[in-house]
């Protein structure tokens, strides 16, 4: 499978031009600083299994990246990517941005099958180091999420790329 940041806004319509651009740029920025060029392999641990792809995104000027909080840099562009792979993974896309009490940070929508299926989607990133205890935290996190259809977590670590999606154990809707 192979991302393109520089299609986000084209994969998701409703996401805010002047917001895909500050993600797609602070991904930039994370797998730059971490070495990575444009092209780069990137690892899926996605459910059904996908086999490793490449991740590509417009260049970055590092000479900028101090006018950036390192944190946001981390986050930002763990959504760009996330919400790229989602994308492309599954063909879901962003409704809207959820609210830090709705225990998610976007509600996306899965038109597969003919019916309208809303999801609820944690995304982290880490910088250096392994996502697997980040990535517990964001299915338990995001089991509780109300009023959807669906919940998944996305850990994207950026010192070896890698994409991460899963969904923590089933509910129901409203529950």
């Amino acid at each position: 499978m192979d991302v393109d940041l520089r299609r986000l806004r084209e994969m998701h319509a409703r996401l805010p031009a002047d917001l895909s651009l500050v993600m797609v740029q602070r991904a930039a920025f994370a797998l730059e600083r971490n070495g990575h060029a444009s092209g780069a392999r990137l690892s899926l641990d996605l459910v059904p299994a996908v086999p490793g792809g490449s991740l590509s995104w417009p260049a970055a000027d590092l000479t900028q990246i101090d006018q950036h909080d390192h944190n946001r840099i981390t986050e930002d562009g763990a959504e760009a990517v996330a919400l790229a792979v989602v994308h492309e993974h599954r063909a879901w896309r962003v409704v809207r941005r959820m609210q830090r009490e709705e225990r998610a940070d976007w509600l996306l929508e899965d038109l597969a099958g003919g019916q309208r299926q809303v999801i609820a989607l944690e995304i982290s990133g880490v910088d250096r180091g392994s996502i697997t205890t980040r990535l517990a935290e964001k299915q338990s996190q995001v089991a509780e999420a109300r009023d959807v259809d669906g919940r998944s977590a996305s850990v994207i670590g950026f010192e070896e790329p890698i994409a991460a999606l899963r969904s923590p154990r089933r509910r129901t809707r409203g529950r």
